[in-house]
């Protein structure tokens, strides 16, 4: 991809076409003249661009585009390759990518394409773990924004900061800079409600990490209505579609292709699926904390459809959902569930069977079946023994060790405790 001048897209142009000057030429000017205009020593008239234009089959647009502009398109190209790498985690190619774009940005002297790709930068040091240097670049970006008054694009910019935060257990930092986000559709510069709605929702992750349960479930709350919303603007989508196609049956296609524009604009801010059931998923969870088990069930439920052709995902939804409905004390439904989860969970899923012998212990204690709780803990710390799951057997023996102790059989606690901690001190179980 290069940057042409004038002069250089009229050469380039004739080129393509198979065309010499003469033709170029014809009775209007001298091949001479076309030939000072391709060297760029004389600019042409308005007439002659006309001409010119006309002759050579392109719009007098595209000779007219600055040098500067012709960059900042080559320049999104590259951001956006950069981009599509950087999520397939093809990093060094990501990399190459923004240096490209960072040849032009200095060039032509380029300040939005600058900020994107220091944002880049950032995102690229983030799936390196490189978290101080990440801050460097974005914070780098913010000042350009801020300088130029740019208000509109820090939402991007605060929000990857403030998940880079929450991975590098940086709470109160991740926690103003999701303010400093929902700050901006306070003061009016955005209104995107479903962007306003994700927010609220990592601010109520956030705030649970924490330990601020009380703001937490005011965000979790504030999340809930702002989906609820976006969830009527799908049906509204819906309804736009249906007028289309009634419009398109009947020969009206002004009034169709009017319908499915409104419909098209509508879907396109309404999140990917995998993104909503990721945040239906965990809203439920945050209810489940929150012991707000309808709630919670809602939002399982709505996650359970969304990944209903995802084997990996229905099954965490199943597991959580399962619980949920053993606090509503739904037992026929929790069995159910249970047993769905049997048939899918397979058998040398060795870590998917402990996590549903676990889930089965909480089940059979929430319905005061000692015996059937206890057992199930038993199997699954069998299983870790067996495929030296070092971890997940530390993990089941301090869960144990909680049972016995809440039992009032001491003995047996500390034992299980202390074999836990001694596998723990002796390296056995990564900390």
């Amino acid at each position: 991809m290069e940057v042409l001048s004038l002069g250089e897209k009229v050469k380039k142009r004739r080129k393509e076409l198979n065309m010499t000057l003469k033709d170029v030429a014809g009775n209007r000017v001298t091949p001479g003249q076309i030939s000072l205009v391709e060297s760029s020593k004389s600019n042409p008239s308005m007439d002659l661009l006309d001409y010119l234009a006309e002759t050579l089959e392109v719009s007098v647009e595209y000779f007219m585009e600055s040098e500067s502009t012709q960059a900042d398109r080559i320049c999104k190209y590259f951001a956006q390759m950069a981009e599509v790498h950087i999520e397939l985690e093809e990093l060094d190619k990501a990399a190459k990518y923004i240096e490209k774009g960072d040849r032009y940005i200095e060039k032509y002297n380029l300040i939005l394409p600058e900020a994107k790709n220091l944002y880049l930068k950032g995102m690229l040091e983030i799936r390196k773990k490189n978290f101080t240097k990440a801050f460097d670049y974005l914070f780098q970006c913010n000042i350009i924004y801020s300088t130029h008054n740019f208000k509109g694009s820090y939402i991007d910019n605060f929000m990857l900061v403030a998940k880079t935060c929450m991975q590098d257990e940086s709470l109160p930092m991740a926690i103003s800079y999701f303010h400093k986000s929902e700050a901006l559709f306070e003061e009016g510069v955005l209104t995107d409600e479903i962007m306003l709605a994700k927010v609220y929702f990592y601010l109520a992750v956030a705030y649970k990490k924490s330990g601020n349960l009380e703001k937490s479930k005011e965000y979790t709350l504030k999340s809930t209505e702002k989906f609820e919303i976006m969830s009527d603007k799908k049906a509204y989508g819906q309804f736009l579609t249906r007028l289309a196609e009634k419009n398109e049956v009947e020969g009206n296609f002004e009034e169709a292709f009017k319908y499915s524009a409104m419909s098209l604009e509508i879907f396109h801010d309404i999140l990917g699926e995998s993104e909503m059931g990721e945040i239906e998923l965990n809203l439920g969870k945050l209810y489940e904390d929150f012991e707000s088990y309808d709630e919670a069930l809602e939002h399982y439920r709505k996650a359970e459809t969304i990944y209903s052709k995802d084997p990996k995902k229905i099954t965490e939804v199943y597991l959580h959902l399962s619980l949920c409905l053993a606090n509503l004390n739904r037992k026929e439904a929790t069995y159910e569930m249970l047993q769905r989860l049997d048939r899918m969970i397979l058998e040398e899923d060795f870590l998917g069977n402990i996590e549903l012998y676990r889930v089965k212990s909480k089940v059979e204690s929430l319905f005061k079946n000692t015996r059937g709780a206890v057992n199930n803990l038993i199997l699954a710390l069998n299983t870790a023994k067996e495929k030296k799951l070092k971890k997940e057997e530390a993990e089941i023996m301090l869960l144990m060790a909680k049972f016995y102790l809440d039992k009032g059989k001491t003995v047996d606690s500390f034992k299980l405790l202390e074999k836990s901690m001694s596998m723990m001190k002796e390296g056995e179980v990564e900390a």
